[in-house]
């Protein structure tokens, strides 16, 4: 039996949290789920307590990222490349390798994102 059942939760740095948060809950359609001391829980909506939440903390200065920390699946990447295009992320194009695609975007909060899409099984 192993020693640990799920990932909990990914740590995202923001300087404000209360923007961030909100701008993820209209993105991505999240749900907060905690607010403590400037900490943000979010959960994709209708996920449930068992899936992994995001929770913004908040920083005095964003640092600079060199790599892509978390990603999100997504079904349609098309659509939500554009969307994010559109909210005025910056995006990279979208790269495919067989049935697998991905781009990478930066958040509001200057956090560098990986989406993914793959025919699920």
């Amino acid at each position: 039996m192993p020693l640990i059942s799920r990932i909990d939760t990914i740590f995202v740095p923001a300087v404000d949290t209360v923007a961030a948060a909100a701008w993820y809950e209209r993105m991505f359609g999240m749900a907060e789920i905690f607010r403590s001391a400037g900490h943000i829980g979010l959960r994709i909506a209708g996920e449930g307590a068992r899936s992994t939440a995001l929770t913004l903390i908040p920083v005095e200065q964003m640092r600079e990222q060199h790599y892509v920390a978390f990603n999100f699946f997504a079904p349609d990447i098309e659509a939500l490349h554009d969307a994010l295009a559109e909210d005025g992320r910056e995006v990279t194009p979208i790269n495919k390798n067989g049935a697998m695609s991905w781009f990478d975007f930066v958040d509001i909060a200057g956090n560098r994102v990986n989406v993914c899409s793959f025919p699920e099984a």
